[in-house]
C-alpha cells in the first residue's frame, strides 16, 4: 500500500515524504550558526576568531568581528592537525583518512573555503600528508607536502617532498627533492623559510 501511495505521488508529479530522520544538507549549512553556539566544543582558537564543532558533529570557523560561522565539514574527518589564524582567514590541514591529508582555507567574512592539492601525484602513490603550513593575513598560504608517508603505503615510489605557496601570483612549487625537511616551513614578516638538506631556502610570500 505504501508502494502504490508513493507511486500514485510520483504520478501527479509531487515529492515523496523524506525518510524519518533525514536532514537536509543544504539546509543545514545553510542555517545561520553563532560563533558559540551551546554545546560546542573548540577545536582551535584565537583572539579573533574559533574553529569549533557543534554537538550534532559539524565543524564550522567564525570571526568574532562578524559574528556567523561557517560551515566547515561533516563528521567524516578524524583530527584537525594544523590550524593557523592569520587576519579574517583560516587555514587548516584536516586529516580525513588513517593517512591522508587535506588542506582548506576560509575567508571568514564571506565563508568562501578553498582546497589545495597536497603535492604531485605519482604512480602507485596512496598517501599524502602535509608536515608545516604556514599563513598571511591577506591569504596567501605555504605548505610542504608529502606524496608518500608511512609504512602502510605502497613502495617505492616516495617520498617526494615539495614546498608549495599560493599567493596573488597563484600557485607555484617553490623546491622539490627528498631531503626537503617536512615540519621546517617558517614565515616572518612575509618571507618563507625551510630546509633542504645542509642549506636553508627563502621565498617571499606575496
Amino acid at each position: 500500500a505504501i508502494a502504490a501511495a508513493l507511486l500514485a505521488l510520483l504520478a501527479l508529479g509531487l515529492p515523496a515524504p523524506a525518510r524519518a530522520g533525514a536532514v537536509s544538507r543544504t539546509a543545514a549549512h545553510s542555517a545561520r550558526v553563532s560563533c558559540w553556539p551551546r554545546g560546542s566544543s573548540t577545536i582551535a582558537r584565537s583572539s579573533t576568531a574559533r574553529l569549533f564543532s557543534t554537538e550534532d558533529g559539524l565543524d564550522y570557523a567564525c570571526l568574532y568581528s562578524v559574528g556567523r560561522a561557517f560551515y566547515l565539514s561533516g563528521a567524516e574527518h578524524y583530527d584537525y592537525r594544523l590550524v593557523h589564524f592569520s587576519g579574517p582567514y583560516v587555514a587548516y590541514v584536516q586529516n580525513i583518512e588513517a593517512s591522508d591529508d587535506n588542506i582548506g582555507e576560509m575567508d571568514l567574512r564571506t565563508g568562501h573555503l578553498r582546497t589545495f592539492v597536497i603535492a604531485t601525484a605519482i604512480e602507485n602513490s596512496v598517501c599524502y600528508g602535509v608536515g608545516s603550513l604556514a599563513l598571511k593575513a591577506d591569504g596567501a598560504i605555504a605548505w610542504i607536502g608529502t606524496n608518500f608517508l608511512g609504512f602502510a603505503c605502497i613502495s617505492p615510489p616516495g617520498p617526494e617532498i615539495e614546498v608549495r605557496r599560493h599567493d596573488r601570483r597563484g600557485l607555484r612549487i617553490l623546491g622539490s627533492g627528498s631531503k626537503i625537511v617536512p615540519g621546517s616551513l617558517h614565515l616572518l614578516k612575509g618571507v618563507l623559510s625551510w630546509t633542504d638538506g645542509a642549506a636553508k631556502r627563502r621565498s617571499t610570500l606575496y
